[in-house]
């Protein structure tokens, strides 16, 4: 999400390692969601939901997609960072609501007493977003390269990115989650593990996007301010300034 170039600060602590763990390989989310999955099939037999493995298919696709950009990110040398408390417990909530919560739901029945009943609709249009979403997470990560960060850091190698799905929308990446989290209730129905998606990135969408907003004119100016007035920050500026 970061674009930026500028020279090194050597030594400072990486926001990828930080997040993702300076260890932590491709193989260990695909075991988890491996045994999330036959845990589901064990726990439920012949009643498996397919719009929850629907879910937990899109949400290892994800990772997947993601993680080729985890690895090339510990590479990066950071030279500002602006990952405080309060974005550690934001980056926190987004976990737990759109990955530890749905994972304990699918593979357990702890929080069943709070399910809900949508129509059969609901699950086609949420896998159809769930589709959408993984293809615009997928050209966002393209797009950018080198240049994601998955907190508020600054990169030497960053540079300002306007071409691919960032010539329509300035957050694309953003876009694509909260695909995902609108999904996610659609999917699965219930009140802990499905729905709390849309306000857990919610909090930190709203807290934390203009704060990035900041970063990138403090860095770029007027040439981010040009960028801004035609792109939108979502979704193309149809007919904009």
């Amino acid at each position: 999400m970061k674009r930026l170039h500028l020279a090194a600060a050597p030594g400072r602590p990486n926001a990828t390692a930080g997040v993702y763990g300076s260890r932590l390989r491709a193989w260990v989310p695909v075991v988890l969601f491996a045994i999330v999955i036959a845990a589901h099939v064990w726990q439920r037999g012949g009643a498996v939901r397919w719009p929850e493995l629907v879910w937990a298919a899109a949400s290892l696709l994800q990772t997947l997609i993601r993680w080729p950009h985890v690895e090339a990110g510990r590479r990066n040398r950071p030279v500002r960072s602006h990952v405080d408390r309060r974005e550690q417990w934001l980056m926190f909530v987004v976990f737990m609501t759109l990955m530890a919560l749905p994972l304990l739901h699918v593979a357990l029945p702890w929080f069943a007493r709070w399910n809900y009943a949508l129509p059969a609709a609901a699950p086609v249009a949420g896998t159809l977003m769930m589709a959408l979403s993984l293809w615009v997470f997928h050209r966002s990560h393209a797009d950018l390269g080198r240049n994601w960060s998955p907190s508020l850091e600054v990169h030497a190698e960053h540079r300002l990115v306007t071409e691919g799905v960032y010539r329509w929308a300035r957050h694309p990446m953003y876009a694509s989650i909260w695909l995902f989290a609108l999904a996610q209730p659609l999917l699965i129905q219930n009140w802990v593990a499905g729905a709390c998606s849309v306000p857990g990135f919610a909090l930190l969408y709203f807290l934390r996007v203009g704060r990035e907003e900041r970063l990138m004119r403090e860095t770029f100016g007027r040439e981010y301010e040009a960028y801004a007035e035609r792109v939108g920050r979502l979704m193309p500026r149809w007919g904009g300034r």
